[in-house]
């Protein structure tokens, strides 16, 4: 669920929601948070007549008005006579200088890097200008048309000035008609009929993801005439980049923008009404065959197999994410002889993680299940158990001689010595420093929770004894690095934390002023809501829920697959016969079994020629050879493993249907136990939703939300297929299941709305 302003959110949980939604899509390169923020300063440096915003919000001049600027008015009768007053002007005429040759200057709120600009002079151009941005300055000469693009990169910009020194018709003002920050096109809701966005993520993996768009565009000036030859559309690739922004209007008439997905065009088409688009995920080219999987009796690790595939798919390393959980889960099995794409898709499904692409079209291998935790303290009291804090047992209290915190009530008992062998009660965490008479520790207190994986929740509930501390700072960290200090102050004794964690895979607990002379007591943690989204009749829900009970699944059985060497003498593999040049003396021997102990050998050897294996794998063998030209006859031999399978079974319910799943990359005992537990949890929630709503930018496809229940006031659902329309306002369609996994953790949210 993308990220946003605590006022975006109130105003979209309102049942009546400010109607004005927006959404821009670009087709090549451009820069959407640069395009939607860009103004014009200094408004007296520009004719009345002219229009500040709309050369960046994509409207295009169309009718000009006459002006006395040498060899630019026609008489021709398609200009108009320019109207006395500023109200009176209805023409847009784009931004115009007052002065003659003057400046045009540009600025952004924040620095952008900007790859290109696309810019409409009009039949006034520059033929030598100048372009002038923080870091770079950019001098043209020669240009011969009002249409100009330049691949110059702009980098950390906050303005940008043209700047003209002789224009095509002489002594002339200096005109932006429109401006694009890239190169390319791009359409508003101007243009825009409709847009879909439909994303589709199987949370145990069981299928690939998918995000499919479909735009469709206004065509009604024929723009986009496939047989105009000046027609941008003849400018189109397949594969170029499609990026969508999400837009929503706030009660102060700002806009709030969200990325909404970075896709591949993969077909257009247009008539003389509208052009349709449609476009991609970047998985959806990834189906080259991944041939370099190897046994490893070792083991490697599935994040280091993650990053093979990714290279051998030829993605760059900056445009994928890989959990570091990764590193501690290992397999021996080789990789079969499948996709770039499938290959994740095993390794995600092995590493109990979901494979997808976010919004800024990034690939992502990221944990999916609620990780392990382990509470610990180096600074805590004989008597205290940090370990225990996340247990959710009634924690006993000892007497202690803090002010005000012992009474007379059978409610605590008398602390045993510090003795060895004594035995202690169940107790949360005890500091074991103590509060100074203004409630300053000499050392903070602190408790640290370290993580399986990372985690990202939306809240927490604090359980602490008597004379509860009165503020504390959360410290979240992730891979080492921090992420967030978040103090809460005005503690009670049940403490209801209700924020937005980043994701962390450590946090620490901070106590940083307590109740005077007094020890911090902790007895219970509890992380609640996973989520703050919730579905309700009447506000989101445009329809009644639609729910389908599924088939009860009464066993899982994961298959383990064996690896094991032949007892069998070595056979030939692959034989046949390879054109050798000067040029290219190497050729690639595949084989459909994994294979071991190859060799390679010219079945006809003449003096001087060899063969040698310079790579292999499983299931393919690079040979090399020298001192022949033209055809030979090269055979590989070797032998195949021996595969095996064994079974780990879950019981799920009484009764119901048998369930296999197989992964060929499993193999160890304890692996394949807590997979079945992983997939056994989504398929014991055999209940799935088709839900109707208002639609929400934010969510994205494998997020969880709460749905209002008369039954089960904390129904969580896990959305697996999302679709977001529009056309002029947003509407959508959720299919979710419930979800299992976290349903411990979940907190009533619709019981306190």
């Amino acid at each position: 669920m993308q990220a946003v302003s605590n006022e975006y959110k109130e105003l979209m949980r309102r049942k009546w929601r400010n109607p004005l939604s927006y959404v821009r899509v670009t087709i090549g390169l451009i820069n959407q948070q640069a395009q939607s923020t860009a103004h014009v300063p200094e408004p007296e440096n520009y004719t009345y007549f002219s229009n500040l915003a709309r050369p960046m919000d994509n409207y295009q001049v169309t009718e000009l008005y006459c002006t006395c600027d040498q060899d630019y008015t026609t008489v021709d009768g398609s200009m108009y006579f320019l109207p006395r007053d500023h109200e009176a002007v209805v023409l847009n005429q784009g931004i115009v200088t007052e002065q003659l040759l003057g400046p045009i200057e540009i600025r952004f709120p924040v620095q952008y890097d900007i790859k290109g600009l696309t810019v409409e002079f009009g039949r006034a151009y520059p033929v030598n200008f100048r372009i002038e941005s923080d870091h770079n300055t950019v001098e043209i000469t020669g240009n011969a048309d009002g249409h100009f693009v330049t691949e110059e990169i702009f980098d950390g910009a906050t303005f940008l000035r043209f700047t003209p020194s002789v224009m095509v018709n002489g002594q002339s003002r200096f005109r932006i008609h429109m401006i694009t920050m890239g190169i390319g096109i791009y359409f508003d809701n101007r243009k825009i009929k409709s847009a879909t966005k439909k994303e589709h993520i199987s949370p145990i993996m069981e299928e690939l993801p998918t995000i499919d768009f479909n735009l469709t565009v206004n065509n009604k000036d024929r723009a986009f005439d496939i047989e105009n030859e000046e027609s941008t559309v003849n400018f189109l690739e397949i594969g170029q980049a499609i990026e969508v922004l999400y837009g929503q209007a706030m009660d102060d008439g700002s806009i709030e923008w969200l990325p909404g997905a970075t896709l591949y065009l993969k077909e257009w088409s247009a008539d003389d009404e509208e052009m349709d688009f449609s476009a991609t995920d970047r998985f959806d080219g990834m189906d080259n065959i991944y041939y370099r999987g190897q046994y490893r009796a070792e083991g490697t690790s599935l994040y280091d197999l993650a990053v093979d595939v990714l290279t051998d798919a030829e993605v760059d390393y900056r445009e994928y994410w890989i959990d570091p959980y990764l590193r501690d889960v290992k397999v021996s099995n080789p990789m079969p002889a499948v996709s770039h794409k499938e290959a994740l898709q095993l390794i995600a499904n092995a590493g109990r993680c979901i494979l997808y692409q976010d919004r800024a079209g990034n690939i992502f291998l990221k944990s999916s299940f609620i990780p392990d935790m382990t509470p610990a303290s180096d600074n805590e009291t004989y008597f205290s158990h940090a370990s225990n804090v996340l247990d959710k047992t009634t924690k006993r209290a000892y007497a202690m001689a803090a002010v005000d915190y012992t009474d007379v009530q059978p409610t605590q008992y008398f602390l045993p010595r510090d003795q060895a062998g004594s035995e202690y009660l169940n107790t949360g965490y005890i500091s074991e420093a103590v509060a100074d008479e203004n409630g300053i520790f000499t050392a903070n207190p602190s408790l640290s929770i370290a993580l399986e994986a990372a985690f990202k929740c939306f809240g927490l509930t604090l359980e602490f004894g008597r004379n509860y501390p009165a503020t504390m700072v959360f410290h979240a960290y992730y891979n080492g690095q921090l992420m967030e200090d978040y103090e809460v102050p005005g503690l009670s004794e049940v403490t209801v934390v209700s924020h937005e964690f980043p994701e962390f895979d450590r946090l620490v607990l901070e106590f940083t002023r307590g109740v005077p002379n007094n020890r911090v007591v902790l007895n219970n943690i509890t992380f609640g809501d996973s989520t703050d989204y919730v579905l309700e009749y009447g506000v989101e829900l445009t329809k009644t829920p639609k729910g389908t009970q599924l088939a009860k699944v009464r066993e899982l059985q994961v298959i383990r697959t064996l690896y094991g060497l032949s007892a069998e003498s070595a056979k030939e593999l692959a034989k046949e016969t390879v054109s050798v040049t000067a040029a290219d003396n190497r050729y690639t021997f595949y084989f459909s079994n994994p294979s071991y102990g190859l060799t390679a050998a010219i079945t006809a050897v003449q003096d001087g020629q060899n063969v040698t294996i310079i790579e292999c794998s499983a299931y393919s063998a690079t040979v090399e050879l020298t001192g022949i030209t033209g055809e030979v006859e090269v055979a590989i031999s070797g032998k195949e493993y021996v595969v095996t399978q064994a079974k780990v079974s879950r019981q799920l319910n009484p009764t119901g249907q048998l369930e296999t799943w197989e992964n060929p990359l499993v193999s160890d005992v304890i692996h394949a136990a807590n997979l079945a537990d992983w997939i056994g949890d989504y398929m014991r929630a055999d209940r799935e939703y088709d839900l109707q709503y208002r639609g929400e930018p934010r969510l994205d496809a494998n997020d969880i939300a709460f749905l209002e229940n008369k039954y089960v006031p904390d129904l969580l659902l896990r959305v697996y297929e999302h679709t977001l329309k529009f056309d002029g306002a947003f509407s959508g369609t959720i299919k979710a299941r419930r979800d299992m996994g976290n349903v411990a953790a979940a907190k009533n949210r619709l019981a306190s709305r």
